[in-house]
């Protein structure tokens, strides 16, 4: 694994993402309270980008069917609905991969 610069922290504003390409990886980077957050882009319901969706309170909400993500640990925090769940014979979300953030100075780097 490599530590890759995929931003500037001075990006990411408090309580707000950013989407970038690392690795051959599309990777959402968060910051919250500060700390940057860095985990796989790609929903793991049925693909939709989450750096399209809604960003609250360190939670990213998937905007195709709504699975939630806590984007500190890549867990499910609200899994997709009855509806969602039929789209893809019973099959709902699972958990985002996470990626090590390394801060070097400005730059965000992520080991991908």
């Amino acid at each position: 694994m490599a530590l890759i610069t995929v931003a500037r922290k001075s990006q990411i504003a408090n309580g707000k993402m950013l989407g970038v390409e690392a690795g051959g990886r599309k990777l959402l980077l968060a910051n919250v309270g500060g700390t940057v957050y860095a985990l796989d882009a790609v929903c793991s319901h049925m693909g939709g980008d989450l750096t399209k969706g809604r960003f609250e309170s360190g939670i990213v909400i998937c905007p195709r069917h709504g699975a939630q993500y806590d984007v500190k640990t890549g867990t499910v925090v609200k899994n997709v609905g009855f509806a969602g769940k039929a789209l893809t014979a019973g099959r709902g979300a699972s958990g985002q991969q996470t990626f090590k953030v390394v801060m070097d100075g400005d730059d965000v780097k992520v080991e991908v």
